[in-house]
């Protein structure tokens, strides 16, 4: 029986999996995630092997045991790259056979039987990437600006409407509440002194998107039409891509992941949707299955030449089991 690692690398989390050739999840872990080109290449090495080390004892398995490692990494943008991390995480982790991509590529391979398409990918920060049929392919990474990177941004474009509200350029909104008991304090203008000033704190107010999403389920206005500027920048990236690489729309599928779009319910994935539709009726859109590091793992059975309905049944129910299944 041969073994596959998986590694899905973020800004947020580093996720490692072992998975057996028959499609079996048999250990997980998760450490810090990194960027490599902000916080280096060492740190992001550190937490890749701690994500990885713990699940290979999660699994029971030696390391020797590993036929193929696939890495999805944030941070591989640009030609070469991706070769640079395969012989760091060679060198670091002694594994023969290992591929590093951009964690788009592995995202894409989180629906069952999709291997190209265009996948969109909103956690931390956000990023894309088309691949055709021939394996031709295009990764957004740096083109995505810094007012679109993922909950990042959507926190900052939140509290931004905050002080708005207060300077009476917007409406009155729920956020209002939400980021003062966030931040401890009672007044906007302490707010505004604690995000200017403490430590970290602007940062950290990304954890809250699941509760900012939460708002426009209840239909706070300045929260709705927030989420909506930003669907509508979303799915200008989206169409841009596809003209850049001379594709239709209608010829590949879009998967819309991560931790952003997540939840039955999400304000901003329908608007996504909406938008899509309206500007290509006839798009197919679908969203992950599977968290990335799953697709990391289907990568690597593909590099083997491993496929079944079998198997599929395999990764499915492992993936289910370990709260690793999106649907």
């Amino acid at each position: 029986m041969r073994y596959l690692l998986g590694i899905d690398q973020g800004g947020t989390k580093t996720a490692a999996a072992i998975m057996r050739e028959d499609g079996t999840i048999i250990g997980t872990a998760v450490a810090k995630g990194a960027y490599y080109p902000k916080h280096g290449m060492p740190l992001a090495l550190d937490r890749m092997e701690e994500a990885a080390e713990l699940a290979q004892k999660h699994a029971g398995i030696h390391w020797e045991d590993i036929s193929f490692a696939v890495a999805g990494v944030t941070g591989i943008d640009w030609p070469g790259e991706d070769k640079l991390m395969e012989d760091a995480l060679r060198r670091r982790m002694c594994l023969e056979r290992v591929t590093a991509c951009n964690d788009m590529i592995n995202a894409l391979y989180t629906v069952k039987g999709i291997t190209h398409g265009m996948v969109l990918c909103a956690g931390t920060g956000m990023n894309g990437a088309i691949i055709d049929e021939t394996g031709r392919q295009f990764v957004y990474g740096d083109y995505m600006e810094d007012a679109m990177q993922g909950g990042s941004a959507l926190a900052q474009r939140a509290i931004r409407r905050v002080f708005d509200a207060q300077m009476g350029l917007c409406g009155a909104t729920a956020l209002t509440d939400l980021f003062l008991q966030y931040a401890g304090v009672d007044t906007v203008d302490q707010l505004l002194h604690a995000y200017m000033t403490k430590e970290g704190f602007a940062e950290e107010i990304r954890f809250l998107m699941p509760e900012i999403i939460r708002m426009a389920g209840d239909h706070d206005r300045e929260t709705c039409l927030m989420l909506e500027e930003f669907a509508a920048r979303t799915v200008d990236f989206i169409f841009a891509g596809f003209r850049k690489m001379n594709i239709s729309p209608r010829q590949e599928n879009i998967v819309l992941a991560g931790s952003v779009l997540k939840g039955p319910d999400n304000y901003l994935t329908r608007q996504i949707l909406e938008r899509i539709k309206e500007r290509e009726p006839e798009a197919s859109v679908v969203m992950a299955e599977y968290e990335p590091v799953v697709g990391a793992c289907v990568m690597g059975l593909r590099a083997l030449q491993v496929y079944g309905e079998t198997i599929e049944q395999n990764i499915d129910a492992s993936a289910r089991e370990r709260g690793l299944c999106l649907a």
